[in-house]
């Protein structure tokens, strides 16, 4: 069963580098967006009684009802995190019985949450009606929002545009209009540290308000793909490092940190971006101090996802930017990661990891003119076979049997004394074609008579030259 933690780091955009004007009337802005309907479920933990549990849900509640675009109905059940599993397994959980909720009262979001005493604060997660992550990059699994008991305005404007990030809206002019109404509202690069007070929010509040708003921000600047927007959210999350508090509350500082690194990774993709290698050398470096914050003991999936995410990244630049290096750096992460999702265990996942690695491997042999990466990526490919069956899995063995087919081909364009690589890799590329050619995909199915046309013509070309080498 692949992790849910998938979700955090598969685990998330705008004009050029101009940038954006905070608007002058946030809450006229979002008159246009469509009304979201929230649950909010009594949260857990232990009140003095009972007039200060509806106090408490009051200060948060009360204000909300009075913003533009917002249903808000109390749902008077609690739902609880399991205190033990895995992540992954806590989050199944919740997600499984907080969906029925959902569905049940017609509802886009759930909002549910833990009393946190010691913190004088409510630490409020965020569910999704909708199967999949946000649009805007907040999950609604496990990312949350600390909020004060007596909340100042700076924090329940972070949690109004949380709430419309999380309900994954449905175009990039919404996503933008949550992010001018944020930057309208708070401004995190200029007052949304001074509007939460050392007096009434503690550290922890601080740390999480701040943090959301870097992530609100940064996953804004995703999906608009403008760099304006991204140098906002590059000081936010400056702005959230200097109060985060790593040691003291790791998990928080992950989840956040690993929004970070997901937004120098985007930056990488833009043709204005002159300095694309430090950007993703920075992203790696900040996926590996998340990855530090997990225990492969006891949150394997989790610290397993990480590991995907730089081996992800690292390919993505490597095939970009043809650095071949970044090509092979990424094969070392996705064996760290197959030591978690093991073939026993994991089937599916270890055979995905398997063939990401086979892609980075026979992309780096073509780049390098050496047979060592592709020998490698053969290995893998054909390990990964026994996996997708054709019965269960035809759609990705004929992608295997394809790239297979590509490496064996390429393998024997470099050595043309083994016959045999180009015989097994014409059967592969036939093989793919037949599927290809039964589901109507008729463009693989066009790639695919190119390549057995090439594969064909080499093999003319070697029974010629061994010709001609016995007359001479």
């Amino acid at each position: 069963m692949p992790s849910y933690f998938n979700r955090f780091v598969d685990w998330f955009t705008m004009r050029e580098s101009k940038e954006p004007a905070p608007m002058t009337s946030p809450s006229k802005l979002m008159q246009g967006l469509n009304d979201v309907t929230v649950l909010v479920a009594e949260p857990e933990g232990e009140f003095a009684n009972v007039e200060a549990k509806t106090v408490l849900l009051e200060n948060v509640l009360g204000p909300l009802k009075e913003r533009e675009g917002l249903s808000i109905r109390l749902f008077p059940k609690t739902l609880s995190r399991p205190k033990t599993g895995s992540l992954s397994d806590q989050v199944k959980e919740i997600v499984e019985q907080g969906r029925k909720w959902l569905a049940k009262e017609q509802a886009d979001l759930l909002l549910w949450g833990e009393v946190l005493l010691d913190e004088q604060a409510v630490r409020w997660y965020f569910l999704s009606a909708k199967e999949g992550d946000a649009d805007l990059g907040i999950p609604g699994k496990l990312e949350n929002l600390l909020v004060p008991f007596a909340p100042e305005k700076a924090s329940l404007d972070v949690l109004y545009a949380a709430i419309f990030a999380a309900t994954v809206p449905t175009h990039t002019t919404q996503g933008l209009k949550i992010g001018e109404y944020l930057l309208g509202a708070v401004d995190p690069l200029t007052k949304l540290s001074t509007g939460l007070s050392t007096r009434k929010t503690q550290p922890a509040a601080r740390m999480s308000a701040m943090g959301m708003g870097a992530i609100i921000l940064a996953n804004i600047a995703r999906r608009g793909q403008e760099l304006g927007w991204f140098q906002q959210a590059v000081r936010a999350f400056e702005q959230w490092e200097a109060v985060a508090d790593k040691e003291k509350y790791p998990i928080d500082w992950a989840f956040t940190k690993n929004h970070q690194g997901w937004l120098y990774e985007v930056m990488i993709g833009h043709d204005d971006d002159a300095t694309a290698l430090e950007h993703i050398d920075r992203a790696i470096k900040i996926f590996e101090e998340v990855s530090d914050i997990f225990s492969r003991k006891q949150q394997g999936l989790e610290w397993a996802a990480v590991q995907l995410r730089i081996a992800a990244t690292c390919s993505k630049i490597g095939r970009q930017l043809s650095e071949p290096d970044y090509l092979q750096k990424s094969t070392r992460y996705y064996k760290k990661a197959m030591g978690v999702y093991t073939e026993t265990r994991f089937p599916l996942n270890w055979a995905d990891c398997m063939s990401r690695m086979a892609k980075a491997l026979m992309l780096h042999g073509q780049m390098m003119k050496g047979a060592q990466s592709l020998e490698q990526a053969g290995v893998a490919f054909q390990a990964v076979l026994k996996v997708y069956t054709e019965d269960k899995y035809p759609a990705q063995r004929a992608s295997t049997h394809n790239n297979l087919g590509a490496t064996l081909f390429a393998l024997a364009k470099r050595d043309p004394h083994t016959p045999q690589w180009l015989d097994h890799a014409l059967m592969c590329f036939e093989e793919a074609r037949a599927y290809y050619q039964e589901t109507g995909k008729t463009s693989m199915v066009h790639v695919i008579d190119k390549n057995i046309t090439k594969a064909h013509d080499l093999r003319e070309q070697i029974a010629e030259d061994r010709a001609n080498r016995l007359i001479d």
